[in-house]
């Protein structure tokens, strides 16, 4: 599936031939196409009312003409004229198409095109601008957030826990996972208790429990589910009380759970690596913990590879998002000051 972005023309032009990209000058346009390229898609096309579907290296001459002053049947004309244009470059039944365009242009393509979305439908010009500038400042931080941890001391099983810090936050990367042209955030975490930073990475990568550690329990939902595997029913039995020890017990079949707890086991050591850094304030820490995630899950262009395993999650969130995560996901993100202040913590 190739992703292929739309964008209307707009009737400010420039007044003489040149490419498609740099012929348009209102503010939405040029908004419109910074957005487009973050979205790192295959193709941008413009629909243009005079020439129909246009690259944006093609060579145009300026042009009046607006498909607002069109009848019905010459919007239908005009619209038969872009999917036979689509139709030589794209795939309008498996390809993914993102209109950032108004209705007119769209109304009469999307009955063709079967995988579509319209980001900013109904929003007027003003609050256009608004979404394309918040969306754009939210990618710059989630890349800049990206570029930072990715040039951090990296470490993967096995480990040595005297390089780790007793307080602080860890940021997970999965084999095969990308984003912004580099190794793909895809789970933050910390710890509540004093001085457990250490123990709480142990309990992800070694200890068998998944009762201690939802990240485990996380990746073997996933992988049962994977398997369409009927234990998955007993891998939700949470057995850290007394009480649901006696209840429960009878019904798990333990066996089953230590292979799983192995496969877990397997799966994370070889697929997961990390970094870590300090933070001892505890409230600091599950803030700047919370910004993180949100300031990744709010990022359009952090999704997930068609093959990552989280796919086969059946937490809704986790798929939704590309995520190891349920909480904390698409709240208050860092703002550019916030950002600068935990660059200075890292350089500490």
């Amino acid at each position: 599936m190739n992703k292929i972005i739309l964008i209307s023309c707009v009737s400010k032009k420039l007044p003489y031939k040149t490419k498609a990209k740099n012929l348009y000058v209102s503010p939405l346009f040029k908004y419109n196409l910074r957005y487009a390229h973050s979205l790192n898609p295959d193709k941008i096309f413009i629909l243009s009312a005079k020439y129909g579907l246009v690259d944006l290296e093609s060579e145009v001459e300026p042009y009046d003409q607006t498909l607002n002053n069109m009848k019905k049947e010459e919007l239908k004309q005009w619209s038969g004229k872009i999917i036979n244009q689509l139709k030589e470059q794209t795939d309008l039944q498996e390809d993914e198409f993102i209109f950032l365009a108004g209705e007119m242009y769209r109304k009469f393509l999307i009955p063709f095109i079967k995988n579509y979305k319209v980001p900013m439908q109904g929003l007027g010009i003003g609050n256009q601008l608004k979404y394309l500038k918040e969306s754009l400042e939210k990618k710059e931080i989630c890349e800049q957030l990206h570029k930072i941890f990715n040039s951090l001391k990296r470490t993967s099983f096995p480990f040595n826990e005297e390089e780790i810090p007793l307080n602080g936050i860890y940021i997970l990367f999965e084999e095969g996972e990308k984003a912004h042209d580099r190794d793909r955030i895809v789970r933050v975490g910390t710890h509540t208790g004093e001085n457990q930073l250490r123990s709480r990475i142990k309990q992800h990568f070694i200890n068998e429990n998944k009762d201690r550690s939802i990240f485990r329990k996380n990746i073997g939902r996933a992988i049962l589910n994977k398997n369409k595997d009927d234990f998955i029913k007993q891998w939700e039995i949470d057995l850290t009380t007394r009480d649901s020890k006696d209840r429960f017990s009878d019904l798990i079949d333990f066996e089953k759970q230590k292979q799983i707890e192995k496969l877990v086991t397997k799966y994370m050591q070889e697929n997961f690596s990390f970094i870590v850094f300090r933070i001892d304030d505890k409230d600091e820490r599950l803030k700047t913990e919370s910004k993180i995630i949100s300031s990744i899950s709010l990022c359009d262009e952090c999704g997930q590879s068609t093959n990552w395993l989280g796919n086969f999650s059946p937490k809704e969130k986790i798929k939704e998002s590309g995520l190891w995560l349920v909480n904390e996901l698409y709240k208050e993100p860092f703002t550019k000051e916030e950002l600068d202040e935990l660059k200075r913590i890292l350089n500490n």
